[in-house]
């Protein structure tokens, strides 16, 4: 079985339900028009099942390793990594002036679906390039901006982030590499940092790490960080690679999962560095990357979930057993039980992929809008607001459907032969890197929600009570359409409480962060469907799909509402009723 991008899904979420059209009419992407999408999602298709696909499995299995103080990948992955740059995919998204080919951001998400979902260790690196390029383009100097972003937008040039330290984990505020000024007006940069992805690597003869650390005299916690960018190799006065810059992998991590993706610990020794942005900065500045990269682990779990539900229905429909005694068994997708799991697949991944195009749409808005528009604003503010949501239910629902996907197989789930036990082990991280799923919730509650007297929450509700006004009545969509209305009653109601408690009792409001968060992206989620069930018209096996899947979403998923409600209403009180220590627990 091989991966099967969906391609028709795509093209009907991207034209028929979230305006994908409009955005040709924007200045920023006249140069191309919507008949583009089609060719670039046919292209996408074929090169994720043709040349990355089939290095996943293999990568999985021998994985990358070090050589003589290198990293070496797993085979394949160079001929498919220069093959991806040679086709020109690395830019899709980058800026024209860099040498991008300035399309949507929403067609780039599409494509990253199909890559990580074809194989999940081979896209980390173009991942690292594009949000490296985005980084640079908006806070390095212009030195700088013209010689490194180029090289990255064209996938010719890697890219690391590097935040973690031994010591700190998620507390940036702690880290220790220390960067002194030179004469020069550069900077020296010492210390260690891990779970570098692609710290080092040979894929291309060039890595820019960009590394948060201290310099001397630095305010204390996460005030006192700033930004640089340290190259493995040096530039020389004529533009080319020079020495190396004294920095080495000292171990690749043994993982889980993403086996072919190495995850370097680096040591960097008195290495030339280059300040990005501003002093002291530097954790601002970063985050133009997180943002982007949190939007694609998002879309990872979407991946993963999609490539396993694909497997798992090929699987289903094709693998006989029970039934009638006296007759042949017929295949197990007949079976309740199967058919609940397979639908389940579906109710949470796909309203999913809509969400996060819908993100990626209203970030293309929020960039390329007129400045004075309205729109421009709105749109920044409900991509801000559906951020943490996304990556958290992305991740979240990855895991679920790998492993529901594992269940339909049975016993051949569990053995490697058939592919489905990678999609549980590579997944399981999502959850974990570009900030935890708790750290997503927290965001939303006390950042997103506490900072700004709900105004972002109140941009999302007010689009999906325009949606369920626009479509009352509307027959094919009556019980997604009240399961919404419901829902989102609920979530007004819970806001609303959270809101108090930030004001008043923001420890009761950190401990209902989580159920919240999945509050909101349950209701979201409902919003999608809604969407879908009404632009799915007509007969076809497709749109009868959609409608029916809509349905099974509303009885199934959105009664989770009223927990949700409950759960994240509660407070601390019963989490804190034991003491902070081994022995009461």
């Amino acid at each position: 079985m091989t991966y099967r991008a969906p391609v028709e899904d795509l093209q009907f979420l991207i034209g028929d339900v979230l305006g994908g059209r409009e955005l040709f009419a924007l200045e920023a992407f006249r140069h191309a028009d919507f008949e583009v999408v089609e060719s670039v999602l046919a292209a996408g298709a074929r090169l994720a099942a043709e040349v990355i696909e089939p290095i996943n499995q293999p990568g999985d299995q021998a994985g990358a390793r070090i050589v003589n103080g290198a990293v070496v990948t797993a085979p394949g992955f160079r001929e498919a990594y220069a093959r991806y740059v040679r086709d020109g995919w690395s830019g899709l998204d980058m800026p024209r002036e860099y040498g991008g080919q300035g399309l949507p951001r929403m067609l780039q998400a599409a494509i990253a679906e199909m890559v990580n979902g074809a194989c999940l260790s081979f896209g980390m690196l173009p991942l690292m390039c594009r949000a490296s390029a985005w980084l640079l383009a908006e806070h390095a100097s212009a030195a700088i901006a013209t010689v490194y972003v180029p090289k990255l937008a064209a996938g010719e040039w890697g890219a690391t982030i590097c935040i973690s330290e031994p010591q700190a984990g998620s507390d940036v505020g702690r880290i220790q590499t220390l960067a002194k000024p030179a004469d020069d007006g550069s900077y020296r940069l010492s210390g260690s940092k891990i779970f570098i992805t692609y710290g080092d690597q040979d894929l291309t003869e060039q890595i820019c790490h960009l590394v948060l650390a201290r310099t001397p005299g630095a305010p204390a916690g996460t005030r006192g960080i700033s930004l640089f960018l340290v190259p493995k190799r040096l530039i020389t006065t004529d533009g080319g690679l020079g020495a190396h810059n004294g920095m080495r992998a000292l171990r690749l991590e043994h993982k889980m999962g993403l086996k072919a993706s190495p995850t370097c610990v680096m040591q960097y020794a008195d290495c030339v560095a280059y300040r990005i942005g501003e002093l002291h900065r530097g954790l601002s500045a970063m985050f133009t990357m997180v943002n982007t990269m949190r939007l694609e682990v998002a879309l990872q779990g979407v991946a993963i979930g999609g490539a396993a539900t694909h497997r798992a229905l090929q699987y289903a429909t094709e693998r006989p057993q029970g039934g009638d005694p006296e007759r042949a068994p017929v295949p197990i997708s007949e079976h309740p039980d199967v058919r609940r799991m397979l639908l389940l697949m579906r109710a949470r991944i796909e309203p999913l992929r809509a969400l996060l195009l819908e993100i990626a749409r209203n970030l293309d808005v929020a960039a390329a809008a007129a400045p004075e528009a309205a729109t421009r604003a709105a749109a920044a503010a409900l991509a801000e607001w559906l951020l943490p949501i996304g990556k958290a239910c992305g991740a979240d629902a990855g895991f679920e459907v790998a492993n529901l996907a594992v269940q339909i197989f049975g016993g051949q789930g569990y053995v490697s032969d058939a592919g489905v036990e990678q999609y549980v082990r590579d997944i399981r991280v999502a959850s974990i890197y570009e900030g935890t799923n708790g750290i997503q919730a927290l965001d939303l509650v006390t950042r997103r929600l506490g900072r700004d007297s709900s105004k972002r929450f109140d941009a999302f509700a007010s689009r999906i009570r325009a949606d369920l006004k626009r479509l009352a009545g509307q027959a094919e969509v009556g019980q997604i359409h009240a399961a919404v209305g419901d829902g989102l009653t609920r979530l007004e109601r819970c806001t609303q409480r959270m809101v108090e408690l930030n004001a008043g009792s923001p420890r009761d409001a950190a401990a209902g962060a989580t159920p919240y968060l999945r509050l909101a992206g349950l209701v979201a989620c409902g919003w999608m469907w809604l969407r879908m069930a009404a632009a799915a018209l007509g007969d076809s096996d497709f749109a009868r799909g959609k409608r029916i899947a809509a349905v099974f979403f509303a009885e199934q998923l959105m009664p989770e509402a009223a927990l949700l409600e409950t759960q994240a209403c509660l407070g601390a009180a019963t989490l804190d009723a034991l003491a902070p220590n081994a022995s009461q627990w």
